[in-house]
């Protein structure tokens, strides 16, 4: 921005709020009951709380101060604040996570050349292959030929131990293992690991690019959480581990996981950035207006672990009432501690602040869990964009929370996406869960015996009484935190989930005045919350605990201090970051469930269980317009004879 000075020159005034980067703007209110949810707030939004004289409208907000260099809005409608996030930083972490999604295309490695960037149909013409059979093409722009494409293994030897390493890498083989049962080396083994990751990007790429346009996806009901993976120490002069927080959505009808990413870019590297600092002079800027918001600097993570340790020594421990209260009403408690950790926090709307008993990886780069979790949801609302219908069932996290109502406002008004918590008790054992199951198999026997409706078909009886249970679990909802957000207890339990809670975080449709069309607007609202869950999510997390040796729980040392140690896990945080990408490759093509389908079948991704060598092994259709020609008849050949019918 510019103004002129009283001296009539120009100079820069920086922007009140971040500006707007590649059409994301998440910096508005959040509260969908306002008029300006979903809208940015004007050029011209004022400091502080001072009046103008005029009564406030959409746009209106005022910047305030949560914090030292921590700069928030505050609606002047509804008189919400909340912090205030780098839009250059999501689309930069949107851009890295999608990726590839990217057709790939050749592309003319002369960086003077002008037709470099035009990647479409003409550009390029082919032009044979080189002497290892890699197709080559040709630049119109500069006549410059070069090598693109070619089989996926090129290089390699001893392919046949492709496939094994593949199965190993997701079946809990750990990585010394592989290097013994294979007779291969290290070295040889992370080649193929980065051969693999590749692979299944290509592969995965190819089919869920199709989502985007696809019209026949309905109504899509996602789970969302996240799940908390530490790496080994890389030094003995620091044995802290390091914290990665991944977070994924898993389809609820399918079980297809659209996306699991973690809060570290191992492309990334702090001496390089902490060069380009003063460039953009972030030392002197607040986080949301720096040029590397995205990013964990190594002395700024140590600082917040320090500031949050404070702040948990200062926080009272609770009571233990276990024996004294339920267990659905410890999971109560549990949701009012929540909300009452998130107004503690230093940065309201990021994830789990950093511990004093972890540290920042020695390569590569931890990255701002807001950052990563606004890009994600950003990520799987525009790959379901053309769906009919969107709902989120997401853990209790103000993040997560941001992040929903930012990715697609219009859609909340437009009444076609909706977000909820879901908050499950996780802590019990096996007894306690299949206590609660009993207790609510007694309580829906009775619903089904007051209906009164004797010959009944049964499964209708059952989904009456549910709908009957959830609608009267609906009258006695309680509002708990500072946004006296709205709880209902879930009537149904199961042993993956023997007690719930949940709340609509998007409830802004207006009661009907009709009695009919309010009978049918409950029974509906009710059928919603019946299926509130993160069963799926969780069960994708549970299987990476249980087939990536890297992901699984660690040994507490027998020092005092408890420090976790993982024997079989790499000190590459990287390494994890490809294998999580592998897994999910593999748990949507090739992972076959009861129904004998794999979650690519059901999404309608795939006709069959996908061999691993139709991963590793694929290699993706040329652009429109360069496809390779008929290969060329010897003119010394011979005319082939014609076969008899």
């Amino acid at each position: 921005m510019e103004e002129k000075s009283s001296s009539g020159k120009t100079k820069f005034k920086w922007p009140r709020y971040p500006p707007t980067a590649a059409g994301i703007q998440v910096n508005h209110c959040k509260s969908p009951t306002c008029r300006n949810f979903g809208v940015p707030p004007k050029l011209e939004s004022r400091r502080g709380g001072a009046s103008t004289g005029r009564t406030p409208g959409l746009g209106d907000y005022s910047v305030v101060a949560t914090g030292k260099a921590q700069p928030a809005l505050k609606c002047l409608l509804c008189g919400e604040i909340f912090p205030m996030h780098s839009n250059l930083a999501i689309a930069e972490e949107l851009l890295r996570i999608s990726d590839y999604l990217e057709p790939i295309a050749p592309r003319c490695p002369n960086l003077d050349c002008a037709g470099r960037e035009h990647v479409g149909e003409g550009q390029y013409t082919k032009y044979g292959v080189n002497r290892f059979g890699s197709p080559r093409y040709k630049c119109k722009t500069c006549k410059k030929v070069f090598a693109f494409g070619g089989a996926p293994d090129k290089g390699q030897h001893q392919t046949h131990h492709n496939r094994d390493i593949f199965r190993h890498l997701v079946n809990t083989v750990p990585l010394r293992r592989v290097m013994k049962l294979l007779g291969i080396s290290a070295s040889v083994l992370y080649a193929r690991i980065d051969f693999i990751h590749r692979q299944c990007q290509l592969f995965a790429g190819d089919r869920e690019r199709t989502l985007v346009d696809r019209k026949d996806l309905g109504k899509r009901y996602i789970s969302t959480d996240r799940q908390t993976l530490l790496v080994n120490w890389s030094s003995k002069k620091s044995r802290k581990n390091t914290a990665l927080h991944s977070i994924a959505s898993a389809d609820q009808a399918t079980g297809y996981v659209y996306g699991a990413h973690l809060n570290f870019d191992p492309a990334v590297d702090e001496a390089d950035i902490a060069r380009e600092l003063p460039k953009f002079g972030d030392q002197k800027l607040a986080p949301p207006f720096r040029r590397f918001a995205r990013v964990w600097m190594g002395a700024e993570y140590t600082q917040a672990a320090i500031r949050a340790g404070l702040r948990r020594a200062e926080r009272k421990a609770p009571d233990d009432q276990a024996d004294t209260i339920t267990l659905t009403e410890k999971l109560y408690q549990e949701v009012e501690a929540r909300y009452q950790n998130t107004i503690e926090r230093a940065e309201m709307d990021d994830g789990d602040e950093p511990s004093r008993n972890t540290r920042a990886p020695a390569q590569g780069m931890l990255l701002h869990e807001q950052y990563v979790m606004q890009a994600h949801i950003q990520f799987v609302t525009r790959l379901l964009q053309r769906a009919e219908k969107l709902r989120f069932f997401a853990d209790q996290e103000s993040g997560l929370r941001a992040a929903l109502m930012a990715a697609c406002p219009q859609r909340v008004l437009d009444r076609t996406a909706d977000f909820f918590y879901v908050t499950v008790l996780k802590e019990v054992t096996v007894d306690q869960k299949r206590a609660y199951v009993a207790h609510s198999k007694r309580i829906l026997a009775k619903a089904v015996e007051a209906l009164d409706e004797p010959g009944g078909d049964p499964e209708l009886l059952l989904r009456k009484a549910k709908l009957n249970l959830m609608r009267e679990q609906l009258t006695r909802v309680r509002k708990i935190g500072k946004w006296q957000d709205r709880w209902a207890l879930h009537p149904v339990s199961d042993m993956r989930e023997p007690t719930k809670l949940i709340c609509w975080l998007t409830d802004i449709e207006p009661p009907a005045p009709d009695p009919k069309a309010r009978e049918d607007q409950l029974n509906h609202h009710a059928r919603l919350h019946l299926k509130a869950s993160v069963t799926e999510v969780d069960r994708f997390f549970m299987q990476v605990r249980r087939a990536l040796t890297m992901a699984e729980r660690g040994v507490v040392s027998a020092s005092s201090d408890r420090r976790l140690w993982f024997g079989k896990n790499a000190y590459n945080p990287g390494v994890l970051v490809k294998l999580l990408e592998v897994f999910r490759t593999y748990f949507n093509y090739c992972e076959v469930g009861q129904d004998k389908k794999t979650p690519a079948m059901r999404m309608g991704l795939a006709r069959g269980p996908v061999a691993p060598e139709d991963i590793l092994y694929f290699e993706p259709a040329a652009p429109a317009g360069q496809r390779r020609r008929a290969p060329r008849k010897d003119p010394t050949a011979l005319p082939e004879t014609p076969v008899s019918p």
